[in-house]
């Protein structure tokens, strides 16, 4: 741990944890957060088939390592290996969606009528309603975001939801309600 924070000194951290170790970061001078979730209701009655994209396709590569879409409220840059380890490694290998018309990949997880959006590698701009005309999904009424949405033409609210604890060094702002990036944290 001192090496890390030895190597990469005033350089804004994250880190997230389990219940086991939240007085263990405290010592190192990380102070702990609390994300809320994103959430924008709403309905998607789409009859688009969707179109799966295989986790070790070379596209994938192509949307994380060059995609455009930051958010302007909180993101994490220069994540794409973590992001691509989340893919091949993870749960989310199953849930990798390409919409062509967009040049956009989509990580989304649908349960009942929440659709979870993890992951969004756009490499155009493109809006929130030009998306939503495109998910492949149906009976959707609420979208939950696994990142701070970057859209100006749509409005979300942040509701409270239980998460791992979340530790922050060298963050000299208040961050306000925010959402961690889920494929940027290991």
């Amino acid at each position: 741990m001192n090496h890390i924070l030895d190597e990469y000194e005033g350089i804004p951290m994250y880190l997230s944890a389990n219940d086991s170790v939240v007085d263990f970061y405290p010592k190192f001078g990380f102070k702990r957060v609390y994300e809320k979730l994103p959430v924008y209701k709403c309905e998607v009655n789409n009859n688009i088939k969707p179109q799966k994209i295989n986790y070790d396709s070379k596209k994938v590569w192509n949307y994380i390592y060059n995609r455009i879409n930051y958010s302007q409220k909180l993101d994490c840059l220069n994540t794409s290996s973590i992001n691509i380890f989340h893919i091949y490694l993870g749960y989310l290998k199953d849930y990798i969606y390409e919409i062509p018309e967009l040049n956009t990949m989509i990580i989304a997880i649908k349960k009942e009528s929440t659709l979870k959006l993890v992951g969004i590698f756009s490499l155009e701009n493109i809006s929130f309603f030009e998306l939503i005309d495109y998910l492949p999904f149906k009976n959707i009424n609420k979208i939950e975001f696994g990142f701070m949405p970057y859209w100006s033409d749509m409005n979300y609210t942040m509701e409270n939801y239980k998460t791992d604890p979340f530790f922050v060094k060298n963050i000299d702002c208040d961050l306000g309600d925010f959402k961690f990036p889920e494929v940027s944290i290991t």
